[in-house]
């Protein structure tokens, strides 16, 4: 099979895109990206997954080079990104690329309809499949769009998948195909991906590069005099005298790692709710103040006697106001029921309170 991953498009051409000005469309679609981003839902995956597909959207489209042009993804990731999600101040470029990369890794998957195996889920598989994304430069450029819309293209990642899956089978595990497992299986199928062109390799500069320190490293000799003998001796004894302490650290570290984990996660979660009840509350006000509003106007300009008309008649036989009083009760009941719950400082009931009056 011939190879449809590389050289789709020229890289000067993608270099002229990069540095122009985002079009009106485009703006609209960043923008529509970046709202979908900002309320995506609170499950875990699939809030990566709805923040992985916008992001995939944006960095395909090269939405992120801004209204002037010549802005670069990792800038994107880096200032306006954390500015939409809380969760990701402070991260690596990698925090958002493992969840663009996770939903393009599905989409491809599902185009090919496997026969075994769940999708991936977890971003740590998610980057030992990074290299299997098709894309459509050949040589990197500084933006490499993902090819998605192409099967062939995807045969790679595949059969990756379709071997992880079986060794996972194999290994009786239940969640899947681990990272380990995806890394043993891209590497057993390398030889044969890299001849079919379906998986990237690292630039023959950095392997070179790389095989020279490792020569160097192996060819390397250390003139043992027997003062550098005893220097080594007390080295050790001093290791091994600093191996309790030094392995209550690291357990002390680990439980400190957790426990931060978990800070982190409540605190992402309450950013999260207090955003959304803000919206909510801002949104009863505005509507509120408006019906009030209203009426004041009207009792101004009409009297409140002209109510008693309005409901009298009904336009098109399908818009009427005669049940008005019994819609602003039931208007105030449903708030004063919000109030209640508002101040009640209760623990979760694991109850979904809409369904508990029906």
């Amino acid at each position: 099979m011939e190879a449809t991953t590389l050289a789709v498009v020229e890289p000067q051409e993608a270099v002229s895109l990069l540095e122009s000005p985002l079009s009106p469309a485009e703006t609209a679609e960043l923008q529509s990206c970046e709202l979908a981003i900002e309320l995506a839902g609170k499950d875990r995956l699939e809030k990566a997954l709805i923040i992985g597909e916008k992001l995939s959207a944006i960095y395909n489209h090269a939405l992120f080079r801004g209204a002037d042009g010549g802005c670069t993804w990792e800038q994107w990731l880096k200032e306006r990104l954390p500015r939409l999600l809380p969760e990701a101040e402070g991260r690596s470029t990698d925090w958002g690329d493992t969840r663009r990369q996770l939903w393009e890794q599905r989409q491809l998957l599902l185009s090919c309809k496997l026969t075994r195996g769940e999708l991936p889920a977890r971003v740590g598989v998610a980057h030992q499949l990074s290299a299997l994304i098709p894309r459509k430069f050949a040589r990197p450029v500084g933006w490499n769009p993902a090819i998605l819309d192409d099967p062939d293209a995807a045969q790679g990642i595949a059969k990756v998948w379709e071997l992880a899956c079986q060794n996972a089978e194999r290994n009786q595990r239940r969640n899947g195909p681990t990272a380990e497992d995806v890394r043993a299986a891209r590497e057993e199928l390398r030889p044969a991906l890299e001849q079919q062109g379906l998986i990237r390799s690292a630039p023959a500069s950095f392997q070179a590069a790389t095989a020279a320190r490792v020569e160097a490293a192996r060819q390397r000799t250390v003139d043992v005099t027997p003062a550098n003998a005893e220097r080594f001796k007390e080295t050790m004894a001093k290791i091994r005298e600093t191996k309790a302490e030094r392995t209550a650290k690291v357990e002390v570290d680990h439980v400190r790692e957790q426990l931060d984990a978990a800070d982190r996660e409540q605190r992402q979660t309450l950013e999260q709710e207090v955003r959304t009840y803000n919206a909510r509350l801002h949104d009863a006000s505005k509507a509120i103040h408006e019906l009030l509003g209203y009426l004041q106007t009207l009792s101004r300009t009409h009297g409140t006697q002209f109510l008693d008309e309005m409901r009298r008649i009904d336009v098109l036989g399908l818009i009427t106001v005669k049940d008005d009083m019994p819609r602003l009760k039931e208007m105030g009941q449903e708030l004063m029921a919000a109030v209640r719950l508002a101040q009640s400082s209760e623990p979760s009931t694991g109850i979904n309170v809409q369904t508990v009056e029906l």
